[in-house]
């Protein structure tokens, strides 16, 4: 979904084309990644929650209010300093409402072409 088009030339060679729909989709891809990553510090993850929230809100459904309202309730608890064990629930579920949002052709126009 992410990767460069490839456009055949007439010399028979391609070229890779970065259109703003992969670029959008990319930009999405590597915030996923973000939010599955292990072992990181607290500043690290409140900074991959924060860029994702303003990439939500952006849009305004059901979907992106509840993806902000547990992006708030992680970065709380962080703030207050609990341990990470104790979140594995709300970042599974944070990541998997994540993935709805990017596989929605309303919010990642390149998902249109995988439905």
């Amino acid at each position: 979904m992410s990767d460069p088009k490839l456009w055949l030339r007439t010399d028979g060679r391609y070229t890779e084309v970065h259109t703003p729909f992969t670029t959008r989709a990319r930009e999405l891809k590597d915030i996923y990644n973000g939010l599955k990553l292990k072992n990181i510090s607290v500043d690290e993850r409140l900074d991959i929650l924060l860029n994702t929230k303003w990439t939500v809100k952006e849009f305004d459904s059901n979907l992106t209010r509840e993806i902000v309202d547990l992006i708030d309730r992680e970065a709380d608890m962080l703030n207050r300093g609990r341990p990470e064990k104790s979140l594995d629930g709300l970042r599974q579920r944070l990541s998997n409402l994540f993935l709805q949002f990017i596989e929605i052709p309303e919010f990642n126009p390149e998902a249109a072409k995988f439905q």
